[in-house]
Formats: C-alpha cells, sequence, structure tokens
C-alpha cells in the first residue's frame, strides 16, 4: 500500500496578499480617483474666472476621476467594475433623483404645514445652474469614495449589516466639523448614511445613490435656499422664511437638523433595505460564508 502524501497549498505571494488586504483596497482606489479629480478642481479654479465655467470643470472632473478608477480596477483589481455597469443607468439615475427631490419636498411641505417654513419670493430660473452643477459633483465624489470603495469593500469582508453601521457613522463624522451641527443634524447625516448605502445595494451600482445625494442636496440649496448641512444658504428658485423650533425647522444647520428630515430618510431607509433584502442583496460577513 502506497501512501501519497499531498503538499500544502502555496499560500498566495506576499504583494499579492498585500494587495487584496481591504485596507489597501480601500487606500490605492481613493488615490487612483481622487488625485485626478483634485488636479482638475485646481486647474478650473485657476484657469477660469466665470464661475459656472469651473462648476463644469469640477463636474468634468469627477466624470474623469470615474474613468480613472475603472481602470485602476480593470488593470490592478483585475475585475469587472460592477459598480460602474451602465445598465439602468437612466432609470437608475431617473428614480434617485425623484426620490431626493420627493424627500426634500415633503420634508419642506411637512414643516410649512406645521407653521415653520414660508415661501417668500421666487427667482429666475437659471439661478439653479450653479447649484445643479455643484451638487451632481458632490454626489458622484462623496458617493463613489462612501459607497462604491468604502462600503462596497467592507461589505464583502464583514457583510451588509455591519458595514451599513460603519459606513453611516463615518458619514455622519464626516459632517462634525460643520458649522452649527446639531444632535439632530448628526443623527440625520448618519440616517442618511444609511440610506445611500441602501440604495447602493438594491444595484449593486452607483447611479441610483449617485443621483439621491444630488437631489436631496440639490433641492435644499437650488429649489428652497436652505443651508446644506450646515453650510451657508445661497438664493435658489424660491426664498422661504423660516420660523419655530430648531427641532422643526433645523435651525441654522438647515432642514437637515430637523425631526421631520430624520422621520422621512429614516422611513425611506427601511423601504430600501427591505427591497435589498428581498432581491437577496444582503451579504454575509466572511466566518459565516467560511463556515457555509
Amino acid at each position: 500500500m502506497t501512501t501519497i502524501l499531498l503538499a500544502p497549498a502555496a499560500a498566495a505571494p506576499l504583494a499579492q496578499r498585500i494587495l487584496h488586504f481591504p485596507l489597501t483596497r480601500i487606500l490605492l482606489a481613493v488615490i487612483c480617483f481622487m488625485v485626478p479629480f483634485l488636479l482638475i478642481q485646481a486647474g478650473s479654479s485657476t484657469f477660469f474666472d466665470e464661475k459656472i465655467f469651473v462648476k463644469i470643470g469640477q463636474l468634468a472632473g469627477a466624470f474623469v476621476s470615474y474613468a480613472c478608477y475603472a481602470l485602476y480596477v480593470r488593470k490592478v483589481e483585475k475585475r469587472v467594475v460592477s459598480e460602474l455597469s451602465l445598465h439602468g443607468i437612466i432609470s437608475e439615475c431617473s428614480a434617485g433623483f425623484v426620490l431626493g427631490g420627493v424627500m426634500v419636498c415633503a420634508t419642506v411641505g411637512a414643516i410649512a404645514l406645521m407653521g415653520g417654513f414660508q415661501i417668500t419670493a421666487k427667482s429666475p430660473w437659471n439661478v439653479i445652474m450653479i447649484p445643479l452643477l455643484t451638487q451632481l459633483t458632490i454626489g458622484m465624489i462623496e458617493e463613489m469614495l462612501l459607497r462604491g470603495v468604502f462600503f462596497r469593500v467592507v461589505q464583502q469582508s464583514l457583510g451588509s449589516w455591519l458595514a451599513l453601521l460603519v459606513s453611516a457613522l463615518v458619514f455622519g463624522a464626516m459632517h462634525l466639523v460643520n458649522d452649527n451641527i446639531t444632535v439632530l443634524g448628526f443623527a440625520s447625516i448618519t440616517a442618511a448614511g444609511l440610506l445611500l448605502a441602501a440604495a447602493f445595494m438594491v444595484t449593486g451600482r452607483l447611479w441610483l445613490c449617485v443621483a439621491m445625494h444630488a437631489a436631496w442636496n440639490f433641492f435644499q440649496d437650488g429649489i428652497f435656499s436652505v443651508p446644506v448641512s450646515g453650510h451657508p444658504a445661497r438664493i435658489g428658485l424660491y426664498t422661504g422664511k423660516m420660523s419655530g423650533p430648531d427641532w422643526l425647522t433645523g435651525g441654522v444647520f438647515g432642514i437637515e437638523g430637523s425631526a421631520i428630515a430624520l422621520v422621512v430618510v429614516v422611513a425611506m431607509t427601511l423601504a430600501l433595505l427591505t427591497l435589498a433584502k428581498r432581491n437577496g442583496r444582503i451579504v454575509l460577513p466572511y466566518w459565516k460564508r467560511a463556515g457555509d
């Protein structure tokens, strides 16, 4: 009788293990994504005097950075860039923009019904262009960083539920440096982190959450002229007057500091998480997958 001794499977090379480590993947992706954007953003601010052209240049920079990220994924991670798949891009962008806009309109409408907001003036339609370009750029950049890179990588390792919690807390913590942050404001923005990650989970692509994020900010800034996350308000399509307690209006932080906004965001988050679970898009943590 002959005994055959099988050699243990060779461990992956050290360089490959380092490259596949979650933190390494996050850092490399962020570098490959942000460096082109920051360079183009700086160039736009340097070469253009008109603000509209600066904003167009920044939005163009966001598209270039998406292309650089896709190139990095294909050449370094050597996988399909599923998070940027163009499948369903029109329908998902449209749905996300509508949902984000409806959420803001519902929040402002509820505040108005309770006597906290009144429209006092209307501006020409072209005042919305700067806010629209700005918020589209912010939506693209923040969603790639927080959902396309951070949440996606953490979810692959720790599973959906822990990734939702960690990414939402990171998103909330990023806004702690904003002016006039409040407890309700922090809670609403953290909940928004859950909302946007849930939107990413529903499709596995960025388009729905990018459009929701952009619309959520744009309708506050460009339509109702209210502060966004504590930033000073600009003149949008409608100028209004806020009055009443801060828990209702959000105070100087903006409607994201309103209890109404928190309820709206939580309700939409639960709806999207239910849809993601129904579609079988909940990822188990690696230790449970390993035990299957």
